[in-house]
C-alpha cells in the first residue's frame, strides 16, 4: 500500500513539474500581426492614422505604449477601423480596454438615429487582450480577422 502511495506522489510531483513547460507563452512580433492585417485593409475604407488621431480617438498618448498600429475610417460616415496597442506595462490593459470601450460608446451615441449599419458594426466590435496586445477591431469581417490573429498566439 505504501509503495502505491509513493509512486502516486512521485507521478503527481512529476506532472506538476512538467506542466509549466507545456503551457504556450508565445511572444508574437508586431510584424507578424501586421502581416495578418494586410488582406483585411481596404484602402478605400481605412487608412493608417497618426498618433494625434490616436489621442483624439482613444485619449491614449502614443508615448505611454510600446507600439501601436491604427487604421481609421477614410470617411466620417464610416466607423470601420483596426487599432492594436502593444503595452509597455501589463497594468495598462484595463485602462486601454476602458478607453476603447468609452470611444466605441461615444461613436454609438454619435451614429444612433441615422447610421444603423454603423451602430451595428460598433456594437459587434471586438475588444480583446491577447499576449501583450490590446485589439480593437471594428470591421464587417471582424470575426474572421480575429480568428486569424488568435492563430498567431
Amino acid at each position: 500500500m505504501k509503495l502505491k502511495q509513493i509512486i502516486f506522489i512521485i507521478l503527481f510531483i512529476s506532472i506538476l513539474l512538467i506542466i509549466p513547460f507545456l503551457t504556450k507563452d508565445k511572444k508574437v512580433a508586431f510584424d507578424e500581426i501586421e502581416t495578418v492585417l494586410e488582406p483585411y485593409i481596404d484602402q478605400e475604407i481605412v487608412h493608417k492614422v497618426d498618433s494625434n488621431t490616436l489621442y483624439n480617438n482613444y485619449k491614449i498618448n502614443a508615448n505611454s505604449i510600446e507600439e501601436y498600429i491604427s487604421y481609421g475610417p477614410v470617411s466620417y460616415m464610416n466607423v470601420q477601423e483596426i487599432t492594436i496597442f502593444k503595452e509597455k506595462d501589463k497594468n495598462q490593459r484595463t485602462l486601454i480596454v476602458k478607453k476603447i470601450k468609452e470611444y466605441i460608446d461615444k461613436k454609438i451615441t454619435t451614429f444612433e438615429g441615422y447610421g444603423p449599419n454603423q451602430v451595428e458594426l460598433l456594437k459587434n466590435a471586438i475588444v480583446e487582450v491577447e499576449g501583450d496586445y490590446v485589439f480593437c477591431i471594428i470591421l464587417e469581417n471582424n470575426k474572421s480577422l480575429w480568428q486569424d490573429i488568435v492563430k498567431l498566439f
